[in-house]
């Protein structure tokens, strides 16, 4: 039951009412819905309806309380909301007045001076539920805050003890550093094109509120999209380029892109950090580019402080290893050092995506202080994901706490400025000598196989051109950017929408044939001539050891120095070949008869399928296998040793994800299993000797 409001703020969640089932209106937290379909966040407090896109329309007549009506012309009144919901929008007295999305997910629109005149407001409040997620209204609150900064009648009382209690338990007043900050995927829940006009609204609202608020300090990485905008939108790069200078924008940028650093290899982690670092040093030359910001990749390979620290860059950030399902990672300030000896500073920093709570700034910074010693702590307001940044209201919340002696001491400033003062405790800090591995989005790793193979595939052509570029003596360009930017953390993992996808592939595609044919043309340039019905090459670019080579080729019978090479025919076209590699850098030539294969040269360990009415066994002379319906039944080795003490059963299990489908296992799956039936002797599709 709402009690009604006290000194300073009023709960208005169960005031807002929505239509119900059966028919009229009531408390919409009286829908039979949330109770019945989410118990948890029933039990929470929460506002809810179903997912899908479903709207949500909340009324509510809000008249001043007789007890607040003295405070007219002494106090304002803000209407804080929190959502979660794709689209939000509240409308008063038949006039929008703030609309947000998931991403823009608060405000604190300050309530009009009739309304303490004793003009009833009439509220109005449409959410829509997200396709994957049902919407709630999280928080609807009416919070008082002074206009005389001496708060002669106490409204922030009740905040400044909760700060009090939390400064006697990190011993005395703190310091926290502030940062707006935007982040911006590249591609997430939208597709690439909207992500230009994102960064656009973004980088013009904070050059806007600079000119408003001359604290305001502002970070931002992606060396691709600072290009974008120097590209296509000159006048508003030149505003960030002043704003630089001024020392009030801050490039921290680091690799190209957000890039993922797991399915990536090193040469392409590589090429991230040398793009990344050249395209910044040309955008902003008077800033020292010694830093990689990476708060939302899904883990990091435990090699990369050797590549980053290769490109000159000396501090990593991220915060993404906060988000580990079970075990927390145990440091948020230390050394990251790679098996050769290479090491980052490294920080946990704040979240990305924050606002300007005083008391949530508190609880963090007692965190830090209790896992670091160290008194100072980095805060990130802004609205992210979908960029957006730091808004009036965070910095007007800002300015009202910037002076009580309650709240932690701001200082607002750049990255490099904060990072400076923690330079001095580096000779202290514990060694983290592995990767910083990300308990979550475990689904990833099989998420959108195409993206998988693409990259792969492209990240070999890429190298295999260079190779023959410098062999052939060419300094032609190559179009690594491509790639580069398609590794983008919400690409590459397969965590995007379809249309992201959809579109990349044409991208994915034309990048491929480029590099193949430049490579061809280099190593053609190269090679002797030879006659037109025999043109074909084995190459091999790199110094590899000597071992044989299974590939797919056109149909036809193989023959190397004359001697017909093991092969069989692929039931989808073509044919397997094995191919001799020698070691070190080799061009063989190879000839080809248009006749299919016949009876190959014999090689050490033929594959045998045997098949019965129950089960099946394959066997290649190193190892042997049994399978059947109740799975893999036994396994010997080259022995004849059984390895198994019992059949390894065939098992399925609901694919369902714990809070992202396609990202996340559910911890419980175990929990969920789905039928099996074996179907019965396998069919053969091919066989042959390799």
């Amino acid at each position: 039951m709402n009690q009604g409001p006290d000194h300073s703020s009023w709960d208005l969640l169960p005031l807002w009412q929505c239509e119900l089932p059966r028919g009229g209106s009531g408390s919409a937290l009286s829908h039979p819905w949330g109770a019945r379909n989410r118990p948890d966040w029933y039990r929470r407090g929460l506002l809810i309806w179903p997912r899908g896109g479903q709207w949500r329309c909340l009324d509510l007549l809000l008249n001043c309380p007789p007890a607040w009506k003295d405070l007219a012309g002494a106090a304002c009144g803000r209407l804080c909301l929190r959502w979660w919901a794709d689209q939000a929008e509240l409308w008063v007295d038949g006039e929008r007045v703030h609309h947000g999305d998931l991403f823009d997910t608060a405000c604190r629109w300050p309530l009009p001076e009739r309304w303490w005149s004793g003009s009833p407001l009439q509220l109005e409040l449409r959410l829509r539920s997200p396709l994957h997620d049902d919407g709630a209204l999280i928080s609807s609150r009416l919070e008082l805050e002074p206009i005389d900064p001496a708060d002669p009648h106490d409204l922030l009382g009740p905040s400044r003890a909760a700060l009090r209690d939390l400064g006697t338990a990190t011993g005395g007043r703190p310091r926290i550093h502030v940062l707006g900050h935007a982040h911006l995927d590249l591609a997430w829940l939208w597709p690439v094109a909207d992500t230009w006009q994102a960064a656009e609204r973004t980088f013009a609202s904070v050059c806007e509120l600079m000119e408003r608020y001359p604290e305001l300090h502002f970070a931002h990485s992606t060396p691709a999209l600072q290009s974008w905008l120097a590209d296509h939108r000159p006048a508003l790069f030149a505003r960030l380029r002043e704003e630089a200078s001024r020392g009030r924008f801050e490039p921290i940028n680091g690799p190209w892109v957000e890039t993922d650093c797991l399915l990536t290899a090193s040469a392409s982690l590589l090429r991230q950090f040398q793009r990344g670092q050249q395209e910044s040093q040309r955008l902003f030359p008077g800033v020292v580019h010694n830093l990689a910001w990476l708060p939302d990749s899904f883990g990091f390979a435990a090699g990369l402080p050797a590549l980053a620290s290769a490109c000159e860059v000396r501090w990593f950030c991220t915060h993404k290893l906060a988000w580990n399902a079970t075990n927390p990672f145990p440091h948020r300030l230390f050394r990251w050092r790679s098996r050769c000896g290479a090491e980052l500073l490294a920080l946990m920093s704040a979240p990305i995506g924050t606002d300007a709570d005083p008391l949530a700034m508190g609880r963090y910074l007692q965190g830090w202080r209790r896992t670091t010693g160290l008194d100072d702590a980095l805060w990130l307001p802004g609205v992210g994901d979908h960029g957006g940044g730091p808004t009036a209201e965070m910095l007007d919340q800002l300015r009202l706490w910037a002076d009580r002696e309650e709240a932690p001491v701001q200082c607002h400033g750049t990255l490099r400025r904060y990072l400076g003062r923690l330079e001095p405790a580096a000779s202290a800090l514990p060694v983290w000598r592995d990767e910083l591995y990300l308990e979550l989005h475990r689904g990833c790793a099989t998420t959108r196989p195409e993206q998988k193979r693409h990259n792969r595939t492209l990240e070999r052509l890429l190298r295999e051109a260079e190779l023959a570029q410098v062999l052939a003596g060419e300094h032609a360009p190559l179009d690594w950017e491509t790639l580069l930017f398609q590794q983008f953390h919400d690409i590459l993992p397969g965590t995007s929408i379809p249309e992201v996808f959809e579109q990349a592939e044409s991208k994915w595609r034309q990048a491929r044939r480029q590099a193949a044919l430049q490579r061809d043309c280099w190593l053609q340039a190269l090679l002797p001539a030879r006659s037109s019905d025999q043109p074909w090459w084995l190459v091999q670019l790199q110094a590899q050891p000597a071992e044989p080579l299974t590939v797919r080729l056109p149909a036809g019978a193989w023959r190397f120095e004359g001697a017909p090479l093991p092969s069989q025919a692929r039931s989808s076209g073509g044919t397997w070949v094995q191919l001799p590699l020698p070691a070190g850098l080799q061009a063989l030539p190879l000839e080809r008869d248009h006749a299919l294969p016949g009876s190959a040269a014999a090689i050490t360990n033929p594959v045998v399928l045997e098949t019965n009415a129950s089960n099946w066994r394959l066997a290649n002379g190193l190892v042997a296998v049994e399978i059947g319906a109740d799975g893999v039944q036994q396994l010997w080795g080259a022995d004849g040793l059984q390895q198994l003490s019992g059949p390894m059963q065939w098992r399925r299990w609901r694919d369902q994800g714990e809070f992202w489908d396609a990202w996340d296992i559910a911890a419980d799956y175990r929990e969920h299993p789905l039928p099996l039936t074996w179907e019965g002797t396998p069919e053969l599709v091919e066989q042959g000797p390799l």
